[in-house]
């Protein structure tokens, strides 16, 4: 990833100067004989992870996923490619993917952020890196996908690079985000439709990007896992650095949970486990490798889990629809920080 990500990052310098019980034994994933951005497609149906045959879009890392629950498909939505960012729409109907071509659609990214409203019953999505002749730069801005055509809306709470979003008691969640690395947030929002609403109050976590996000069915909270935080030794342009910290949003506060698990982080995916009643994490960048490793959480203590058979792999685009089914593109096996 050394290539793949020192260029996403190094992007972001505006003109300042993506199971089962624990085994006895981790089970080794399966490797890649591809080196770079990936094309596969997987999807998880709550007892493992299995490999989609069919073609879809082309290889890339930091696409956009939600699942539109009105319509009953995955919507995908932008990523890098080899050729740059992308401002594709494609969907995914449980054994296909198709190419749209809407109206309208939001300038090209990477990075964004993208949940289903049910509330709104649209697709929002928010922010992202957005190129431009320059470097390039995060974006605020606010878009919705009713089904058929990409609608925008007033801009969210700033321009940012790396914030995720779930869907949970009726509204989408989203988090943090940053920009370059100079400042990284650990706030919370949901769209109304209409304006931005804050989700949470008092303490935040420190600062992230590109955090594994989840939204905790037994606890009614949301999980966050890891990310991209401050890197104080660089300056604007540097990469920031993985960490390692579990935090909980719930009725609006957020809490620190247990710093024993999957080790600093970044870029990873997260899904929820129903009947096992657990968050799992999933795959991203440890540094210097792609991890293709996954770890639970039950609300009291993390465990590592047999690899789920995905190759190691960073920034992945993962959606989950309420039936607990998952599906997951692409990404990146390129070493890196």
């Amino acid at each position: 990833m050394r290539t793949q990500l020192k260029t996403a990052w190094l992007a972001l310098l505006v003109l300042l100067a993506g199971c089962g019980e624990s085994p006895p034994a981790i089970q080794p994933s399966p490797t890649s004989s591809k080196t770079g951005s990936l094309a596969d497609t997987w999807s998880w149906n709550s007892t493992g992870w299995h490999r989609v045959a069919g073609t879809g879009p082309a290889a890339r890392y930091s696409a956009s996923l939600a699942y539109d629950a009105r319509h009953n498909v995955y919507l995908l939505f932008g990523g890098q490619t080899v050729n740059g960012s992308s401002d594709e729409t494609w969907t995914w109907d449980g054994s296909r993917w198709k190419a749209l071509s809407p109206l309208h659609k939001p300038p090209p990214r990477r990075g964004a952020a993208m949940a289903y409203d049910p509330a709104q019953q649209v697709v929002v999505l928010y922010g992202g890196h957005v190129p431009d002749a320059a470097e390039g730069h995060p974006s605020a801005d606010t878009w919705t996908w009713d089904g058929s055509d990409w609608m925008q809306a007033d801009d969210g709470p700033g321009p940012r690079h790396g914030p995720v979003a779930v869907t949970a008691q009726g509204r989408a969640i989203f988090f943090g985000g940053n920009y370059a690395n100079t400042m990284y947030y650990g706030d919370a929002w949901s769209f109304s439709g209409k304006k931005w609403i804050r989700a949470d109050a008092g303490a935040q976590p420190p600062g992230r990007g590109n955090a594994a996000a989840v939204w905790d069915a037994v606890d009614s909270s949301l999980l966050i896992y890891g990310g991209t935080g401050l890197n104080a030794a660089g300056g604007p342009g540097a990469q920031g650095v993985p960490l390692s910290d579990t935090w909980s949003l719930a009725n609006g506060s957020w809490s620190a949970l247990s710093r024993s698990g999957p080790g600093h982080l970044s870029f990873a995916n997260a899904i929820w486990d129903a009947p096992g009643k657990r968050a799992i994490v999933l795959l991203g960048m440890p540094c210097p490798d792609p991890s293709g490793a996954a770890w639970a959480w039950d609300g009291k203590a993390w465990s590592q889990l047999a690899n789920p058979g995905i190759p190691a792999r960073w920034g992945a685009a993962l959606a989950q629809a309420p039936d607990g089914k998952a599906l997951l593109f692409g990404g990146s096996n390129e070493k890196g920080c």
